[in-house]
């Protein structure tokens, strides 16, 4: 448990303030969508990033539990499989994948925001005040 609470002291403020980005900047998340999916080649950084953190985190913390800490281990699977899907996937696949109309409406970003927001305030406030 202390691994998670560990976990979840970084995930959650990380969720949190990505989250109300997401909330309160929509339009600009939009443009940078927008840049990403002229070029896919920016997102290697990130899935080189995303590859070594999902890692990290499986090893650290690989519990299949029903509690909220599974926000953990399923955050460290996906970034995993999108960073492999990333490297190994070929170019057609990954343009038709950030193609999706859905990525382009606000209600895609309103969505995550509202969940990455609330996932925030839960695993900061465990990791912090509980």
């Amino acid at each position: 448990m202390e691994k998670a609470l560990i976990l979840a002291g970084i995930v959650g403020p990380f969720y949190l303030v990505y989250g109300l980005s997401l909330l309160l900047y929509v339009k600009q998340w939009e443009k940078v969508v927008a840049e990403f999916m002229k070029n896919h080649f920016i997102w290697l950084p990130f899935a080189v990033f995303g590859l070594v953190l999902g890692l990290i985190m499986v090893n650290v913390y690989n519990v299949w539990a029903w509690d909220l800490y599974v926000v953990i281990t399923l955050t460290g699977w996906v970034l995993i499989v999108k960073s492999v899907f990333y490297f190994l996937a070929p170019e057609n696949w990954i343009k038709s994948a950030m193609e999706c109309k859905c990525i382009k409406s606000d209600a895609y970003f309103y969505f995550w925001g509202a969940l990455m927001t609330v996932l925030g305030v839960l695993l900061s406030y465990n990791a912090y005040l509980a």
